[in-house]
């Protein structure tokens, strides 16, 4: 299934350390790297064109403080032109909304709305996620600088973020995919914790 590929994060963990940052991808210096095999232009062509659409996704989360990764699952969904909703349904259920300039949490029958523009580390992983969704490489490269490798078929893109800020927790985002179609997304935190999306 294709989710603009599809793309999510690690909201839940986020959420469990920061509030506002629980919603959680041109030339090497300020932009992308062009693959030899596929260039940045048509891979964001390729996202842009798939449907949106909902899909299920398994997720692990590693820390050097567990003997073992945390495991979850649920939905994500994308649906133009900027709503991206995760939605945990085990091991207990939590949903985290992105839409217009606002992110939605939704918990234990509780919700709480946080204006993306009162965090910029937040805002910029909003972008993150609606610019690989979208297929759109400017909203991308206003907080990332980009590196793509690989084929159309299994390529890679590296996702740098550009703030000081946004380094102290995301290190690197990491989606791969096959054509307009994602397939995992990582993310490299700071703190050398690391978590695994995959789409079903």
């Amino acid at each position: 299934m294709t989710v603009s590929g599809s793309v999510a994060t690690n909201f839940g963990k986020y959420c469990r350390h920061s509030a506002w940052l629980c919603f959680l991808p041109l030339m090497l210096a300020a932009g992308a790297v062009r693959a030899e095999g596929l260039a940045l232009a048509k891979l964001m062509q390729l996202l842009a064109a798939a449907p949106p659409s909902e899909v299920a996704y398994a997720e692990k989360k590693y820390s050097a403080l567990l003997s073992e990764p945390v495991a979850s699952s649920g939905t994500l969904a994308y649906r133009r032109p900027d709503t991206v909703e995760k939605i945990m349904l085990v091991p207990r259920k939590e949903v985290f909304r992105i839409v217009g300039e606002e992110l939605v949490v939704e918990r234990k029958g509780k919700e709480r709305r946080i204006p993306l523009a009162s965090q910029p580390v937040l805002a910029a992983f909003a972008a993150s996620l609606r610019g690989v969704l979208a297929g759109d490489v400017d909203l991308l490269r206003k907080h990332y600088r980009l590196v793509l490798t690989g084929e159309e078929q299994a390529w890679q893109l590296e996702l740098v973020p550009l703030d000081e800020d946004a380094t102290r927790y995301v290190e690197r985002i990491v989606v791969s995919g096959k054509a307009g179609r994602i397939g995992q997304i990582e993310i490299r935190e700071g703190t050398g914790d690391r978590s695994v999306l995959q789409i079903r």
